[in-house]
């Protein structure tokens, strides 16, 4: 019974859109920046942000796996100077199939709905529909890499993100290459056996409707960057991955009349975009983020059959 799970649980490696053999299935963390100054204005403000993430897939058979991805993130900022701070959510579900097309192609599909508001008077005009499609190549199991791409609706109009993936590992195992641009990347190097040390950044994307005085008047349009440096340490057997990072965040939160999009975002190109800008928080800042993960590790799977 054994041997015939393990073939299948590595079926799972194309959901990682490279050729790394471990999955994340939970993780969870927590950051907080110093406080700035908003432009031309003495007002201080921080943010601090949160996010967990859940992975559940489930092998059909050899060549089709299900997918469940349940990602939470919130932000807690002041939007405007002098004003009470602003709680701005997001839970996204990501259902779809991974698909073994050959023995080195491999795909992606998932439909992407999300809910993305301040959570006030919540409604379906809150929701918003996306999907990804996703082509892998794994050439060996330290080398590969991928593209597509990605759309969604929002509160401005419609995005379209092309995606390109790397993954390249050394084969001594210590030094580790891990991109899914342009949302993010990692870069890491082993330094003992329980302890990594690494660089990456994140990119936020997002839109929130916005409740002032029980009306939804405006909505905020954020495009943010985080570049870090991280320790990590493995525990529990190496299934538990706990990281201190600390970097410089690059934060743009703008806000729009409610009733004023663009026809089209494709990456940072806007379509047709007359908008009038009501305000804009530029908080450009240094960060400290605690994150834990819980790590399936499918080499050490492999190693004991």
């Amino acid at each position: 019974m054994k041997k015939k799970l393990i073939p299948l649980l590595f079926l799972i490696l194309p959901f990682l859109c490279s050729a790394q053999e471990y999955i994340d299935l939970f993780s969870i963390n927590y950051g907080k920046s110093q406080k700035t100054t908003f432009e031309n204005s003495s007002f201080e403000t921080d943010i601090t942000t949160f996010q967990t993430n859940l992975i559940l897939p489930i092998v059909l058979n050899e060549k089709y796996i299900a997918l469940t991805n349940v990602n939470f993130s919130s932000y807690n900022l002041q939007l405007f100077p002098d004003s009470d701070n602003n709680h701005l959510y997001s839970t996204n579900l990501r259902v779809g199939l991974s698909v073994n097309h050959s023995e080195h192609w491999s795909g992606l599909y998932l439909f992407l709905p999300k809910v993305a508001s301040d959570y006030i008077n919540i409604s379906t005009e809150d929701i918003y529909l996306g999907g990804l499609a996703l082509l892998k190549y794994k050439r060996n199991e330290n080398f590969g890499y991928g593209f597509g791409i990605y759309s969604s609706s929002e509160a401005y109009g419609m995005s379209v993100v092309p995606i390109v993936t790397f993954y390249y590992r050394s084969p001594n195992k210590r030094f580790e290459i891990n991109a899914f641009m342009p949302n993010d990347a990692d870069i890491n190097y082993n330094l003992t056996d329980k302890t990594r040390v690494g660089v990456d950044f994140l990119g936020h994307g997002n839109s929130y409707k916005v409740t002032t005085d029980n009306v939804r008047a405006n909505y905020v349009e954020n495009n943010s960057i985080d570049f870090s440096s991280y320790v990590q340490r493995s525990v529990l057997d190496k299934k538990i991955l706990l990281r201190l990072k600390m970097g410089y965040s690059l934060n743009d939160f703008r806000v729009y009349p409610i009733d004023q999009k663009l026809d089209l975002q494709i990456l940072v190109l806007r379509l047709g975009d007359n908008r009038t800008q009501l305000i804009q928080n530029t908080s450009n800042t240094f960060l400290l983020k605690m994150e834990a993960i819980y790590r399936f590790d499918l080499g050490t799977l492999k190693n004991k059959s």
